[in-house]
């Protein structure tokens, strides 16, 4: 069996305000963060959570 893309809701949602809040942290006339420290922080937190949203499924074993 093929493994399938499973979609996770709650880091789904948790990758949503994360991106609301690199959004309001992106300064968009000089294209730099606010808090450049801050700004890394959710754009690491923002790219684990996507990656942990579309993780594939395990494969389960076959009985």
């Amino acid at each position: 069996m093929k493994h399938k893309i499973g979609f996770n809701l709650f880091p789904a949602l948790l990758a949503f305000s994360i991106g609301l809040a690199l959004l309001r942290e992106f300064d968009f006339q000089s294209f730099t963060f606010r808090k450049t420290a801050l700004g890394i922080l959710y754009l690491i937190v923002f790219i684990f959570l996507i990656y942990l949203t579309f993780k594939k499924n395990k494969k389960q074993p076959e009985k």
